[in-house]
């Protein structure tokens, strides 16, 4: 809508906008006296204002930042600068379009109160009616519209990113024969139909093309005589439905997280002759493990119901999913949420499986050589993971963290301490997995399953690894996937609500979480760290033994072992003195917010209870300048922040709306959606949250999946009053009222474009808020996943206000316009 407003409906100067004030309270966006001049050039081109602004062709508007590069404003290239003791940065930023708070006005526009006089009128003009001078006025001014429009559609459709389509339409048009002045001027709404036609274009072109991941993925090479997967099977792997109870369902709505079914890293073997890639692009050999079913069954003390065949027979590895069985497996068949993984016990077979552990009889089969029935397979898996793989977590330093929100960032924050002093430290979780060092893998899940978290921990043993610090999920405890690591440090965030409201009740959710402080209860090696503000905080100190010290943390109880003295928080960055019993740490970190102070005061508690020495600690933590998509900073030298974070539940989405305002932003603009199929309850709890604590917000799709994104946002609109049926109404006569609070509210249900509009709606001193995805890379429409990066959008989006600006066009509120001609 706005943008099509923008090129067709340019106010003249001698009719100002209207503004809030002068409308009762509601932001028209058109004079009284623009409406008239406008429908009577509409009405000569025969189109209705209501209907030649559809909603949507605004959205596309707003995607008015697309290839052209360019930077907006500048920021100066030293980072961090020292204003009165509290380091801060430098901000320059080109001039924008403002109201003026005094005049209501834009202050570029000239007011029509000290324009010069109207000219007097001529002879012909007293003979023609009131009527005539309008519409001759109203063609004047669509001709000086026209050359302002001729100027600024470059931009546009460069920024939506059609430049190259309209240029060869521009070539193409110079062969024709001209067309006259009237079909130049209703030649508005084929250009919108130029923009949709190559939008499909270029979404066909998308997915028959697909778009390429932002992280590589590792392959491994496959032995000739080893059976490849086939594509098919691979991509319709559901997250091994039919084995241990990991469903793609459960741990997207645990973690925020989908596991790309054929991308797997869970298939893989360590074998010697085998290649795993990280990031780096840096060879990863693994090594080989072999042993005999019966001495796996007795390391992992296994006591058969029944056993059938010969038991001598070599194991090469464990799986739980058929369809990565490769020959030499053990197959284990164990019952998952769908399936049961005795049902494909013979696919496994087919594939090369030579040994079955399953709860039920395995009836012979060519090619199997043992069969072995055991009372619950599901429980045994860890132990018997953890046998065949040499029980790794033995021979590391493992830190486990749990709790409902900042796993991710503490993580990163500890396992950044480690390196600091001089240990080589891997990590498992959300965001990526670190095996040795430097070589990271795409994460699956927040807690890999029984098999591949111990498979992963032997590879960090193979390579030297000292110590594993991993995300630990109530879900990963609840389904014993832990059962087999030796936690030597346990950590509590928090408790809130449970994300995905897997467990049957919160206390159920608190008991799966403290599973893990149970593990701790050896005084000499194990240590707790527990944040004291959390009311849960007293069940966890209680886990376990009593006499294992616990350090202590919090913002708000003074007593607590690590403390904050001074906490100073800006957009940019965040400065803190911190008080701990071996002495106080200043530290300047660019993690951003107050709960990413509540992160830095866990990871030095861990610090302090390792004695990790004090200078290690504090170049750990600064050494962290961002963890992807956890309240990351998009800093492409403008003057306003930009903030990626993964907040997709109430909680989450209230705490980190508090800590940006706590940072003392100008305005915050929110940009904000909700997955389809998935908990509808919390839909218009978070909107309310959104619009209560932004200035503006941004309705718009999260993964809708089988959902109309419109039905999820009408969802979202009824936490504010609102439905979808009356904002398309307003939308019709560029009407969109504030809510009762002053705030703004728009809806765009292409990602993509709100995400762009947001951005453009920045200037100096805001705060412009994705939430939602945070590190994710993909966007589920029905049944297709595909490609998408917020952060890349944002990138993309802050190479194009410059030009927008330049084309004069207004982006602080919508629609958006071009303003006056002369």
């Amino acid at each position: 809508m706005a943008l099509q407003c923008a090129h067709k409906l340019v106010v003249p100067s001698q009719y100002p906008p209207v503004s809030p004030s002068e409308s009762t309270g509601h932001s028209l966006r058109f004079s009284q006296s623009c409406l008239v001049k406008s429908s009577v050039q509409l009405r000569q081109n025969g189109t209705s204002f209501g209907r030649g602004v559809q909603r949507w062709r605004l959205s596309v508007a707003a995607e008015a930042l697309g290839n052209v590069k360019g930077g907006f404003g500048r920021r100066s290239l030293g980072h961090r600068s020292s204003v009165e003791g509290v380091n801060s940065r430098d901000l320059v930023r080109c001039r924008t379009r403002r109201r003026n708070d005094d005049t209501k006005e834009f202050d570029d526009y000239i007011n029509p109160a000290k324009a010069e006089p109207m000219e007097a009128m001529d002879a012909e003009d007293e003979d023609m009616s009131k009527f005539d001078r309008v519409v001759r006025e109203a063609e004047k001014v669509r001709k000086s519209q026209e050359e302002e429009y001729k100027r600024t559609k470059p931009v546009f459709m460069r920024a939506i990113g059609l430049g190259d389509q309209v240029g060869e339409e521009e070539e193409e048009e110079e062969d024709e024969e001209e067309i006259d002045e009237e079909d130049d001027i209703s030649d508005f709404d084929d250009t919108f139909e130029l923009v949709d036609a190559a939008i499909a274009s270029k979404k066909s072109q998308t997915k028959s093309n697909g778009r390429k991941p932002a992280a590589s993925k590792p392959k491994p090479v496959i032995d000739e005589d080893e059976e490849e997967l086939d594509p098919e099977e691979v991509a319709d792997l559901e997250d091994i439905d039919d084995a241990i109870p990991l469903d793609e369902e459960l741990d997207e709505d645990e973690d925020g997280f989908i596991n790309f079914k054929d991308e797997t890293f869970g298939g893989l073997r360590f074998d010697d002759d085998e290649v795993y890639n990280g990031d780096e692009g840096e060879a990863m050999m693994e090594p080989t493990y072999r042993m005999t079913l019966a001495e796996l069954l007795d390391e992992a003390r296994v006591t058969p119901v029944a056993v059938e065949g010969n038991l001598d027979i070599e194991i090469t590895g464990i799986q739980h999913d058929s369809r990565l069985v490769i020959p030499g497996d053990l197959f284990v068949c164990v019952k998952g949420l769908k399936s049961d993984g005795y049902e494909f016990a013979h696919q496994a077979i087919e594939k090369g499986a030579v040994a079955i552990v399953s709860s039920s009889e395995v009836l012979p089969a060519e090619g199997l050589e043992a069969s072995v029935v055991v009372e619950d397979t599901n429980i045994l898996l860890s132990g018997l993971a953890g046998a065949f793989y040499g029980h790794p977590s033995k021979n590391l330093a493992v830190v486990g963290i749990t709790g409902t929100n900042g796993k991710a960032t503490t993580s990163y924050l500890i396992r950044s301490i480690y390196e600091a002093m001089g240990l080589q430290a891997g990590l498992l979780g959300t965001i990526n997995y670190y095996i040795n060092g430097k070589k990271k893998l795409e994460a699956t899940h927040t807690t890999p399953d029984a098999v591949h978290l111990q498979k992963h921990m032997a590879s960090m043993v193979h390579h030297g690894t000292d110590a594993c610090i991993m995300e630990v999920s109530s879900h990963a405890m609840h389904l014993g996937r832990c059962k087999e690591v030796d936690f030597d440090v346990a950590v509590f965030t928090n408790l809130t609500h449970d994300p995905e409201d897997f467990h049957k009740s919160e206390d159920e959710y608190k008991e799966a979480s403290g599973k893990l402080f149970a593990k701790m209860v050896n005084p000499e090696k194990h240590r707790k760290i527990v944040n004291i503000d959390d009311p849960q905080s007293d069940y966890f100190v209680t886990q376990g033994n009593q006499d294992v010290p616990v350090v202590t943390y919090a913002m708000g109880n003074k007593n607590a072992d690590v403390y904050p003295l001074e906490v100073q928080l800006s957009l940019f960055e965040s400065e803190l003195l911190v008080r701990t019993p071996r002495g106080n740490l200043e530290i300047s970190s660019g993690l951003l917010g107050r709960h990413n102070v509540y992160n830095i005061l866990a990871a030095v508690a861990v610090g302090i209870a390792v004695d990790a020495p004090l200078e290690d600690i504090v170049r750990g933590i600064e050494e962290v300048d961002a963890v992807p998509g956890r309240c990351e900073l998009i800093d492409e030298e403008q003057a306003f922040a930009v903030i990626v974070d993964h907040a997709n539940t109430p909680d989450g989405l209230s705490r980190l709306l508090d800590t940006v305002r706590e940072c003392g932003p100008r305005r915050i603009i929110t940009v904000l959606g909700s997955q389809g199929d998935r908990d509808k309850a919390k839909r218009p709890l978070m909107a309310k949250i959104a619009t209560d604590k932004s200035d503006v917000c941004i309705f718009t799709s999260d993964n809708p999946r089988s959902e109309d994104p419109l039905d999820v946002i009408d969802d979202m609109l009824a936490g504010v009053g609102w439905s979808m049926e009356e904002y398309c109404k307003w939308g019709e006569d560029d009407y969109y009222p504030p809510l009762p609070n002053g705030h703004r509210l728009f809806c765009y249900e292409i990602r993509t474009i709100a995400v762009r509009a947001g951005v453009a709606m920045g200037e100096e001193g805001d705060a412009v808020v994705i939430a939602g995805k945070g590190h994710n890379t993909y966007e589920i429409i029905g049944d297709n996943k595909e490609y998408f990066d917020d952060r890349e959008e944002c990138r993309e989006a802050l190479q194009h206000v410059d030009d927008l600006h330049a084309a004069g066009v207004d982006t602080s509120e919508f629609p958006w316009r071009v303003p006056e001609s002369n």
